[in-house]
């Protein structure tokens, strides 16, 4: 059975001196191996369940190379699944081809992996599930047929999203030291008996290392961020400790005050959410967190930003897969982006509300020149200007201008144009506005011209 505590046995009629024992969290062994021999299979039981979830898995991330080199002690040497064979290998070969070199994540793609391997689509789904069970796969996102009806597309579904992991029973066989727990846990070195035990069978290491296979496959990044310990200190080395000591810059992206705390929230979201978007795997968690920050001022929900990252996601907003390769400095610029789309609709908002519409006597002039048109009355340039002031005729032109650019509405420079003819519209609004005005009626029914 899995534990979340990384809680793995020893089988005892193998080894009647060797017990139960667990990993709690932190800075601990492992297992307790014999000082020599080789290593006892452990214990296992099948991953069912919620714990193939990256929020529940007793599993912890690895990088693609040392997954494979896990994935052959798993499959053929200990004989975890009792299914796992040639072809699990195969599958699991070609979904470390495409991970990423680092952190272990690949996009499903079942189809393509199927035609690349020359097997059927049920048979990858079926040794996949095998990989699962075996605690060396993980969901970091399920994929979903169902159409997310995204804007300009007909059809658009959910990918399905794994990362490669290795369970805590291969960690425990090998003899490793861990730190953390689950998917966040970190090889930080062996055991007093594992290291003697690789000493004893020094022989056997040196032929495994001429076949070319690496025996100790670390996790992910090793420890390289465990702050040194400082003699008759009292620090802390805790993740809250290190993040309380940052001191980030005053002003945020879109120029929102970024305290210590809310910098602190946009970590945990980062940390949290870049797994799910692998688009976003090329920053670090400190570029991300900072961008994410002014999602989290606007007063944002963890669901909220993340349906965000998967709308401005480059395979959406540009139709083909293309990952940035500066993924903050992309969303920094879509923050800038939407921000001016706001102040857009203010401003549009503010001239609307400034705008004088015509009052009734203009309206039945307009009307009456519209009648005297449809009987095919000729309408003669009359005057009508010459009493109207400077700031009378710059609101005029104001009002003109803002309902053509911001609604394409020619009505008000139309109706000067019918009702006082065309040189006087011209001296009141301009050529260039009344000739706009005029081709936009005449194309009104032409979606494919726009004029502004």
């Amino acid at each position: 059975m899995q534990h979340s505590a990384a809680v793995c046995q020893l089988d005892p009629a193998q080894n009647g001196s060797v017990g139960a024992f667990t990993t709690p969290a932190g800075d601990t062994a492992a297992a307790e191996l014999r000082a020599s021999g080789p290593a006892p299979a452990p214990a296992f039981s099948l991953v069912r369940g919620q714990d193939q979830d990256v929020l529940h898995t007793a599993s912890r991330r690895c990088e693609p190379r040392d997954w494979l080199v896990a994935l052959d002690w798993m499959i053929f040497e200990a004989k975890l699944h009792p299914k796992a064979n040639r072809t699990t290998a195969r599958v699991a070969m070609d979904l470390s081809s495409r991970m990423d070199y680092r952190r272990g994540i690949v996009l499903y793609r079942l189809v393509e992996t199927a035609a690349t391997l020359e097997l059927d689509v049920a048979t990858v789904k079926r040794h996949v599930s095998y990989l699962r069970e075996m605690g060396a796969l993980v969901w970091l996102q399920h994929g979903s047929k169902r159409n997310l009806r995204l804007p300009g597309r007909k059809y658009t579904a959910t990918a399905t999203v794994y990362g490669a992991v290795v369970p805590p029973a291969y960690d425990a066989a090998k003899g490793y030291r861990l730190r953390g727990e689950g998917y966040e846990a970190k090889v930080i070195g062996r055991t007093e008996a594992a290291r003697q035990r690789a000493v004893d069978e020094g022989v056997d290491n040196s032929r495994a290392k001429k076949a070319g296979r690496r025996l100790a496959p670390p996790s992910r990044g090793g420890s390289h961020d465990v702050p040194v310990a400082e003699v008759g200190g009292n620090e802390k080395a805790t993740r809250g400790a290190r993040a309380s000591k940052i001191t980030p810059p005053r002003k945020s992206t879109l120029g929102h005050t970024v305290t210590a705390r809310l910098y602190q929230a946009a970590d945990r979201l980062a940390r949290t959410l870049r797994p799910l978007h692998t688009w976003t795997q090329r920053a670090r968690i400190s570029e991300l967190s900072w961008v994410l920050v002014d999602k989290l001022a606007e007063g944002a929900t963890e669901e909220q930003v993340d349906v965000w990252l998967r709308e401005i996601s480059p395979s959406v907003t540009t139709g083909f897969d293309w990952r940035p390769s500066r993924p903050h400095a992309y969303i920094a610029s879509q923050l800038v982006q939407e921000r001016e789309l706001r102040r857009g609709d203010e401003q549009l908002q503010q001239d609307w509300a400034a705008a004088t519409a015509p009052n009734a006597q203009f309206a039945a002039a307009v009307q009456e020149t519209r009648t005297r048109q449809s009987t095919d009355e000729d309408v003669e340039d009359v005057g009508g200007l010459e009493g109207l002031d400077a700031e009378t005729r710059d609101q005029m032109r104001i009002d003109a201008w803002s309902a053509y650019q911001y609604d394409k509405n020619p009505e008000l420079v139309l109706a000067t144009y019918e009702v006082l003819g065309p040189v006087a519209a011209a001296a009141l609004y301009g050529e260039e506005l009344v000739d706009g005005c005029l081709r936009l009626r005449a194309n009104a029914n032409n979606p494919h011209i726009r004029y502004h």
